[in-house]
């Protein structure tokens, strides 16, 4: 597990949604990320930066089922005519880069709407890619056990009961509408940022609510 930096600020927001294949019975394991999106939000200008937009063609289960594409609005076509997830992790790496995020990793803190994308799936997608393509490395390019989770962040700083406000919820609470597609990665994160924009201009201090390291 990466050793968590001691962060006292924060300049960027890197903010991550996760689309997977979807509706199938597939093998535990065994769901494959279909598109990667990640937008760096600059702190000091609340405001994105950068962005970072690729689908993904899986290869173990490389057909998609219908309730994935209804779902994510992502066709076959697209997935098939995408780079595997090898060739789009590394140009990842290469766009963290480009940004500064590798070279001052403690400036830099991911969000996700949930656990899901950086607790379950990209674990789960670097274990069965090692699985099905000898000779790939699994290390990640920045610390990855530690996010900030913007449902949870969302509910704390508003004081509202429970955890599991959802993105829709959330739009709803800022008199946002939902731009774009809900489940499209890319739409999702550009919809997270605007919570992000709402909050920071309501005393919301993002670095407040990372993981203490232990």
């Amino acid at each position: 597990m990466s050793t968590r930096p001691t962060r006292s600020r924060l300049e960027y927001l890197l903010v991550l949604d996760f689309e997977a294949t979807c509706g199938g019975k597939y093998p535990k394991g065994e769901f494959e990320i279909i598109e990667f999106p990640t937008l760096l939000y600059n702190l000091s200008k609340n405001s994105v930066q950068a962005q970072f937009h690729e689908y993904v063609k899986p290869i173990g289960h490389p057909a998609l089922t219908e309730f994935c594409t209804e779902l994510t609005g992502i066709e076959q076509a697209t997935v098939d005519a995408a780079d595997p997830f090898p060739v789009v992790w590394t140009r990842f790496q290469e766009w963290l880069q480009s940004v500064g995020a590798l070279d001052k990793p403690a400036d830099f803190a991911f969000v996700t709407c949930g656990d899901w994308d950086l607790k379950t799936m990209l674990p789960a997608q670097l274990a069965y890619t090692n699985k099905m393509q000898a000779g790939f490395s699994q290390t990640t390019p920045l610390p990855l056990d530690c996010w900030i989770n913007i449902k949870h962040s969302f509910a704390s700083h508003y004081q509202l009961p429970g955890r599991g406000h959802g993105m829709k919820g959330m739009l709803k609470h800022q008199k946002l509408a939902l731009e774009g597609r809900h489940h499209s990665g890319i739409d999702d994160c550009k919809n997270i940022a605007r919570i992000v924009t709402k909050m920071r201009k309501q005393k919301w201090v993002p670095v407040d609510d990372l993981p203490k390291a232990s």
